[in-house]
């Protein structure tokens, strides 16, 4: 049942927990929300009171009658069916955030040109880098674009920025087929070759 009898001990007990009411009669009963599971009262700090209302109203409506605490109280009851606005429970959930923390930020997506640039970097001496980078303007998934050019070209390969990706060796020659090979939507003129760069 929603319902629990708390006890206490004595009256010693009562006296010192605080100020007591005299027109309470013990052992108090303290009626639980169905939904949250805690007492009625702190319902509506809860995730999602509209839920914890609704529960309320139909299972104990003179309960719910008596309350006066929260928006659904204030707010004029609105007969489902009637009118065009959605239930106040609906509402209140698509103002009110989920969960802690700040609220998401819809980021907007920048049209970035779709473009892969392919350049080969000096290291040491004779060795060089080759660097791929706006595979993701394509929807390329750059770990597993790193690892086919590791095993294509038996190298090391690793993604290091957010659209980049760099191969151990100079294989701007053969990178260009390779890529048109594997990802058919990357097109020749969407690729440029910038030549030795330096890093």
């Amino acid at each position: 049942m929603a319902t629990t009898e708390m006890e206490s001990g004595s009256s010693e007990s009562r006296s010192e927990q605080g100020s007591v009411d005299p027109d309470s009669k013990y052992p108090l009963k303290v009626l639980y929300c169905g939904v949250c599971s805690l007492p009625t009262e702190y319902c509506e700090y809860m995730p999602e009171p509209a839920k914890c209302r609704q529960w309320l109203e139909k299972n104990f409506p003179d309960v719910f009658a008596r309350m006066t605490v929260g928006p659904a109280a204030k707010a004029p009851k609105q007969e489902p069916g009637t009118g065009d606005a959605p239930p106040a429970g609906e509402e209140e959930e698509k103002k009110k955030q989920k969960r802690g923390g700040r609220g998401q930020i819809k980021q907007k997506k920048k049209t970035v040109p779709q473009k892969v640039t392919i350049a080969k970097i000096p290291r040491a001496k004779k060795k060089y880098v080759t660097r791929v980078c706006g595979l993701a303007t394509f929807d390329i998934e750059l770990k597993e674009a790193q690892r086919f050019f590791a095993q294509k070209f038996s190298c090391g390969a690793s993604v290091t920025a957010e659209d980049e990706i760099i191969i151990q060796g100079d294989f701007t020659d053969d990178i260009i087929d390779v890529i048109q090979e594997k990802w058919p939507e990357v097109d020749d003129d969407s690729i440029d070759d910038l030549g030795e760069v330096k890093k």
